[in-house]
């Protein structure tokens, strides 16, 4: 008769030994939740990280608007007419505009003035503000200035993205009223006494970052100056 093993502990079906008392669900349960944790903190990384590029992206399109801004308002304050009683402006649209300025004009000291310069502010077909500048021929006879030479073009900024209903530039009369509809006629090119300049910028992204806009009044002091003058 075999002897009686009392007191011998039970062993429970499914447990495996050596595995001190931790079965198989159990390892499976703490995979999986140290799985889910590790997604979690990725995930966190990840929308930081897209946060700080899209804060960097929003920086760089600011400063892009500024200096496009800066350049813009500088040029259109010093337009000026060629005499009393005529436009300063050749072309007023919403994109593109066209005026006489006394950009880079030497005055005083003796020094013989070579005339208003002819600007042409534009935006091409691939998003980029340009301007481009024509002196006056040499044998213009003031007032009756005349381009004909070449025109020394110059790349101003990129990543124009004004959408179709906000142009770039809206003018404005005396009495602070809007002038339309663009581009302005003769008359109401006349009347033009300051331009609204307009600017979103977005540079190329796959980032949700939305345009980044500016907007500037320039008052044209040139105008008054040139119409008193000749009268």
């Amino acid at each position: 008769m075999a002897p009686s093993r009392i007191g011998a502990p039970a062993v429970t079906p499914g447990r495996c030994r050596g595995a001190a008392g931790q079965t198989l669900f159990e390892s499976i349960t703490v995979v999986l939740l140290l799985g889910l944790v590790l997604g979690v903190v990725y995930q966190g990384i990840g929308s930081v990280g897209r946060a700080i590029d899209g804060t960097d992206r929003r920086l760089q399109n600011l400063d892009e608007a500024r200096v496009l801004m800066a350049v813009l308002t500088k040029d259109l304050r010093t337009a000026t007419r060629l005499q009393a009683g005529t436009a300063a402006f050749a072309l007023a649209a919403d994109r593109e505009v066209i005026f006489y300025a006394n950009l880079n004009n030497p005055a005083g000291g003796g020094v013989v003035q070579s005339g208003p310069r002819r600007v042409r502010i534009h935006v091409d077909g691939n998003d980029q503000l340009i301007e481009e500048v024509t002196k006056p021929d040499t044998t213009s006879v003031p007032p009756n200035y005349t381009y004909t030479g070449p025109a020394t073009r110059r790349f101003v900024g990129r990543y124009v993205a004004n959408p179709p209903d906000r142009p770039i530039f809206r003018y404005f009369d005396v009495n602070g009223d809007e002038l339309g509809p663009t581009p302005l006629d003769a008359d109401r090119r006349l009347a033009i006494r300051s331009v609204r300049v307009t600017l979103s910028i977005r540079r190329a992204t796959t980032l949700p970052v939305a345009h980044t806009t500016l907007v500037y009044v320039v008052r044209l002091p040139n105008l008054d100056y040139q119409e008193a003058i000749g009268g």
